[in-house]
């Protein structure tokens, strides 16, 4: 009897490790997701991933490996790092084993950061699962799914801290700004209104000097203008990161803001939100620092499309001569005093 029992439980593992061999990697599916695709530099990034075991066998040795690229950096406690973690000059490894029963799935989460602005890969994973008595193992690798793209640094300096209080004073002067197409009458002159303020019709009518009275507008609005120079590399990532710095205090004031370059950062139209902003850092994130046209041309197409209470912040690496000139020609011709920050000047 004894011997029948064993002939029988020998030939039903037969049958079930011939079974398992037929599709060994194909019942597994890994998938991957990310918390963010955009941070700062230094910030925390979390990758969750999920090994599914969609066979009706389940599997007693399965091995499951990432190969982070040296440009992340994990952001796990050392008792993870010693257990999980090794790092070498090709990247971090992190490495499981464990077992996954029928219909089952394993997962997890890495918690990383990325040091540099640009765009990553996150690396390769490496499964490993054996047949049903774990005799013949077989390796399936395949690309960690999923880029993350690192934007430019904020930045605290003096020249951004006085920039806040302008900010400031740009956000109070929305709601106290006239509006010369709303019109809401007229009235004597009386010496103090500005001369822009005479309307010359009413004034032919009436024999004297007569002035609008208009109502106020709150359509104030600001214009980042980056002056993308690739031949001082360091410098223009100084300015990348003060644009960041500029379009997020923007943001937290509540102004609509739009962004110009003569390079690769391009346009983005007038905005305001969450989505406007996380679109300016994506661009800074991906920029390659390639300038198209010069600075000069980056104004003069600024004042051909003149746009009234619209307060413009230049962000430039150097202020040379050609620079200076036509920042002082965007001073001359538009409504309110451009503000300039120049990295080189704005070094620690």
């Amino acid at each position: 009897m004894i011997p029948f029992v064993l002939l029988f439980t020998a030939l039903i593992l037969a049958a079930v490790e011939i079974l398992s061999r037929r599709d060994e990697l194909r019942r597994l599916h890994v998938r991957f997701s990310l918390d963010t695709q955009l941070a700062e530099p230094g910030e925390c990034v979390t990758l969750r991933y999920t090994v599914s075991n969609f066979s009706a066998l389940p599997l007693l040795f399965t091995g499951f490996t990432l190969r982070l690229d040296s440009v992340l950096t994990l952001e796990e406690d050392e008792a993870f790092l010693r257990r999980h973690a090794i790092t070498d000059f090709t990247g971090t490894r992190v490495n499981y084993r464990f077992s996954l029963g029928a219909r089952r799935q394993f997962s997890g989460k890495l918690r990383f950061s990325v040091k540099q602005r640009g765009l990553y890969e996150l690396g390769k994973y490496y499964l490993e699962a054996g047949d049903f008595l774990g005799i013949k193992p077989m390796l399936r690798s395949g690309e960690i799914t999923g880029r993350i793209i690192c934007t430019a640094a904020s930045c605290d300096t003096p020249s951004i801290r006085a920039l806040g209080g302008v900010i400031g004073a740009v956000s109070v002067r929305r709601f106290i700004h006239d509006d010369p197409s709303m019109v809401l009458g007229y009235s004597d002159y009386s010496g103090r209104e500005p001369m822009k303020q005479i309307s010359w019709n009413q004034t032919a009518k009436a024999g004297k000097l007569i002035v609008r009275q208009n109502d106020f507008t709150t359509d104030s609005l600001a214009e980042v203008l980056v002056n993308i120079d690739p031949t001082s590399r360091p410098l223009m990532e100084r300015c990348l990161s003060l644009t960041s710095t500029v379009c997020r205090l923007l943001e937290a004031k509540k102004i609509p803001y739009s962004l110009r370059s003569n390079g690769d950062l391009f346009s983005v139209t007038e905005g305001l939100g969450t989505s406007h902003l996380f679109f300016i850092q994506r661009r800074i994130g991906l920029s390659r620092l390639t300038g198209y046209t010069g600075f000069p041309e980056l104004i003069e197409s600024c004042l051909r499309q003149k746009r009234s209470n619209c307060t413009f912040i230049v962000v430039t690496p150097v202020l040379d001569e050609s620079c200076q000139n036509a920042v002082d020609r965007l001073r001359r011709y538009a409504d309110l005093k451009p503000i300039v920050l120049c990295a080189k000047e704005d070094e620690p």
